[in-house]
């Protein structure tokens, strides 16, 4: 027997309104955007970022629809996400990057 594929999230109008609401929100050529939240720690080493990251790099993408899922469950971790357009000077991984990495949380790892 085959499984059925779940369906994708079901967002509500005012949440995507708020998620979409980010500074900056117009498209531009060769935009990145990427997910700004209130502060939050790094689950290593409790280092405090106002994006979503991962391994201590800013989840970039071109489009900022890639980002809507992510986004949303920052949402329901109580992150306040705004999709912006990414000017900021630390380093950045593509979503696409990450994905294909494994979706890491942290990988750095302390020299023996």
């Amino acid at each position: 027997m085959s499984s059925v594929p779940t369906a994708p999230t079901v967002y509500e109008v005012s949440e995507l309104e708020e998620i979409l609401a980010g500074e900056d929100a117009g498209p531009g050529d060769g935009d990145w955007y990427a997910i700004r939240t209130d502060p939050w720690p790094c689950p290593a080493c409790g280092a405090e970022f106002d994006y979503v990251t991962a391994c201590h790099h800013v989840i970039v993408a071109p489009d900022r629809d890639d980002l809507l899922d992510h986004a949303a469950r920052a949402a329901q971790v109580g992150r306040n996400p705004k999709l912006v357009r990414y000017d900021d000077v630390l380093p950045t991984m593509t979503l696409f990057q990450w994905r294909a990495l494994g979706r890491p949380v942290h990988g750095i790892k302390k020299v023996s």
